[in-house]
């Protein structure tokens, strides 16, 4: 059978019987899963590239199985910065989880792709690297066609929303059972991490704990919808 390859980062890893790793990978073309075989101490690419976080390059083998063969790989970046840092590490681990419960197998996923790709590799860079999650989360909802943040209401066109529900920005006066309301200093914020084109400009946002949690209560309540 003919050998593909692809560029991934790795989402999850798990051994599995003597010597063997599954490792899930996202990558352009969606989520992928591969078995690797041989694993050991002293092959330490072998370790790196079946780590979580690495960004390699894979080549692998179509069999019968949902499983891909893995075949030889190459290390473009382990990460390691990551493991210096537990909120790097955490807020890492969070990006990864969106994806998975976010995507489908083999969906083909190349914008979001290079979306998750340039939000991993800020994450050594921010002091506090929670504002980066909060953004994700919402850019992934926006690429899903889950959610559409405006400074208008949905319903009236005033510029004065100050809820979502079902994905759409609701005024005071359209308000919902079961939405997520925020105050207007929260909707600005919204705004800002909604709309931000640069890293740059997102290191210059201040994220409070109680919005970093509704906007994390937000993503989960409509991937699960």
């Amino acid at each position: 059978m003919q050998e593909e390859k692809t560029e991934g980062i790795v989402l999850k890893a798990m051994d599995y019987k003597e010597r063997h790793r599954i490792i899930t990978l996202f990558t352009p073309q969606g989520l992928t899963s591969l078995i690797v075989r041989g694993i050991s101490r002293k092959n330490t690419r072998l370790l790196s590239l079946t780590s979580p976080f690495c960004h390699g390059e894979y080549l692998y083998r179509r069999g019968r199985s949902e499983l891909l063969g893995f075949r030889d790989g190459s290390v473009l970046d382990d990460n390691l910065a990551l493991r210096k840092n537990l909120k790097s590490l955490q807020v890492a681990g969070a990006l990864a989880n969106a994806i998975l419960t976010s995507q489908m197998p083999d969906k083909p996923a190349p914008a979001l792709f290079v979306l998750y790709k340039s939000y991993h590799k800020q994450i050594p860079h921010f002091a506090d690297p929670e504002v980066l999650l909060a953004s994700f989360y919402l850019k992934l909802l926006k690429h899903e066609g889950l959610l559409t943040i405006t400074p208008h209401c949905a319903s009236c066109e005033s510029p004065s929303a100050l809820q979502i529900h079902e994905g759409e920005s609701l005024c005071s006066r359209h308000e919902a059972a079961g939405g997520f309301r925020f105050s207007p200093a929260e909707w600005d914020l919204l705004l800002l991490l909604d709309g931000a084109q640069q890293f740059s400009s997102l290191k210059e946002i201040c994220v409070p704990s109680p919005l970093s949690h509704k906007i994390a209560a937000l993503f989960l309540s409509r991937i699960s919808h």
